[in-house]
């Protein structure tokens, strides 16, 4: 019996490798935002603490060198989060348009994998008629046989 080949093999794992690919790419996007978010919130814990320990020190005084100089540092946090917001914001973008490419990657796959499973099942039919008709030719050759043996 012959065994059945899929002549689109090679685009098949083609298409299989690409998905593979973007899908790992996802994944990093993914890490990457919540790198962003992560650098965000730490931002923002550090601005807290920051501002909080500023309450303090102008209660118990504080010159206005000081001052200004805690002043800018909250501002360079605020300027880096905003940083970290443009960059998460980018990301972002960019992760939905990877997944919307998996998705796409996914679909050509599974079209391929349709068309792979119906020729297949196409060549089993095939084969099931051919031995079908094999096994029809052997039952009229040996009732043939018998006929002429018992005259």
């Amino acid at each position: 019996m012959k065994k059945f080949t899929f002549k689109l093999e090679s685009v098949l794992s083609l298409r299989e490798h690409k998905e593979r690919l973007v899908m790992q790419e996802v994944g990093a996007l993914t890490q990457e935002l919540a790198r962003v978010k992560g650098e965000m919130t730490a931002l923002e814990e550090e601005r807290a603490e920051v501002e909080q320990n500023l309450s303090r020190r102008m209660g118990n005084g504080m010159s206005g060198a000081e001052l200004q100089g805690v002043q800018a540092y909250i501002k360079g946090i605020a300027v880096r989060w905003q940083e970290e917001l443009v960059l998460s914001e980018k990301v972002q973008r960019y992760l939905d348009a990877k997944r919307g490419e998996l998705a796409k990657c996914a679909v050509e796959r599974k079209a391929m994998e349709t068309l792979k499973e119906r020729q297949r099942e196409a060549f089993l039919r095939e084969q099931d008629e051919e031995q079908r008709k094999l096994d029809e030719e052997t039952v009229l050759v040996h009732r043939a046989a018998t006929a002429r043996s018992r005259e």
